[in-house]
Parts: C-alpha cells; sequence; structure tokens
C-alpha cells in the first residue's frame, strides 16, 4: 500500500503538469457532505463527490458527480454494460484497500491509475457535472485538500466518460 498522501502528491504533480489553471485549497478533514456544509467555506453546489463501486467481474468504477445528488444505480449499471446485482459501492474499508485513500479523498484523478492496474478502472463524470460554473471542487488523494478546476478542465484531463447517472436525494 502507497505511503499516506502519495496518491495526493502524484495527482497534485499530474495537475500542475498538465498547466491547467487550477487551485489547491486546504482545510480540515472532510468526508461526507454534511461535514462540508460544515466546515468548508466552499459553495456546496459546486462540490464533486466520487464514489467508489465493484463490479462483480473486478473492475473498479468510479462516479463522479455533484455532491448533493445521489447516483441512479440502474442509470450507472447501465453506462458501466453491467447488471444492476453486479453493481455495489465501496465500504470504506474497501476504498482505502482498493484506491489507498481514505473516503473523502477519493478523486475522478484516481482513475488514471495511479497505484491502480490501467484497464480495470472506470471513470463516469455525470452530465450534471458539465454545468457546474465557473469552477468545481473535487477531491485530490487526501480528505484535507481539494482541487477546484472547471468541470471541463476536470473531465478532460480525467479521461472520464460522460453520462447521466443522478437523481436528487429524497
Amino acid at each position: 500500500m502507497p505511503t499516506p498522501h502519495a496518491d495526493f502528491a502524484a495527482l497534485l504533480e499530474l495537475v500542475a503538469a498538465s498547466g491547467l489553471p487550477h487551485t489547491l485549497h486546504e482545510h480540515a478533514p472532510t468526508r461526507t457532505m454534511a461535514e462540508a456544509k460544515r466546515n468548508l467555506p466552499l459553495d456546496v453546489a459546486r462540490i464533486i463527490k466520487t464514489i467508489a463501486f465493484a463490479v462483480r467481474d473486478g473492475r473498479l468504477v468510479l462516479a463522479a458527480l455533484r455532491g448533493t445528488l445521489r447516483v441512479d444505480y440502474a442509470k450507472l449499471s447501465a453506462l458501466v454494460g453491467v447488471n444492476r446485482k453486479d453493481l455495489a459501492p465501496l465500504g470504506a474499508a474497501d476504498v482505502l484497500e482498493r484506491i489507498g485513500v481514505a473516503p473523502g479523498g477519493v478523486s475522478p484523478l484516481h482513475a488514471l491509475g495511479h497505484g491502480l492496474v490501467a484497464g480495470e478502472v472506470l471513470l463516469f463524470v455525470d452530465a450534471d457535472v458539465l454545468d457546474i460554473a465557473p469552477t468545481a471542487y473535487c477531491g485530490l488523494g487526501r480528505p484535507d485538500r481539494t482541487l477546484e478546476m472547471a468541470p471541463a478542465d476536470l473531465l478532460a484531463l480525467s479521461g472520464g466518460r460522460q453520462g447521466a447517472f443522478s437523481r436528487q436525494t429524497s
């Protein structure tokens, strides 16, 4: 397993090397949207959360969506090309084991294979993310850092696939 925050350093280097405009925010460790509302001086409507899922065949799926929305499992399963019962969210221990970061630190950029096996990770970015303006906030490998970047730049840098898979919270 990588050393703590090793993914953060690699991901930050990747972002810096891209030359794309971005800002890094430091803050108290924040893992949930409820904590973000309490702890962060950021517009929570512009936060992108990335949720990790396991496919029965062993692949990992990262789903990046606006933090105020929920994943529609049927729509995400269809995008992945699997039956709904073949897709399950990872628990906290599995996120740490499979991705190497604690929940709250998962980034859409983890799909690029930092510490993961290339080809075994699929990233889907919800279509709604591109409506976030002017910039969006997302994880970057540790729960006390947040990346701010234009959504289109984040999508291009991550290599993710766009699709509609979110729904309003109940």
